[in-house]
């Protein structure tokens, strides 16, 4: 196994995977209340967008590293 290839490429996935969850929770806070239904970015919105970009640069960073 070339564990400098999957390294990042599996760290990217399971900060990926944290992003969605977060993007999900996020999501179900937001529709929770369906009088305030004023769409508006929050921290946690913030944190799940930060992660993802971090955790597609180390699968693209990966997959630059397979030889």
């Amino acid at each position: 196994m070339n564990v400098k290839m999957w390294g990042p490429i599996l760290a990217g996935a399971v900060i990926e995977a944290i992003g969605i969850i977060l993007f999900v929770v996020y999501g179900y806070v937001f529709m929770s209340r369906p009088t305030s239904f004023i769409f508006s970015y929050g921290n946690l919105d913030f944190a799940a967008f930060v992660l993802s970009i971090i955790g597609l640069a180390l699968i693209m960073f990966g997959g630059y590293q397979k030889k």
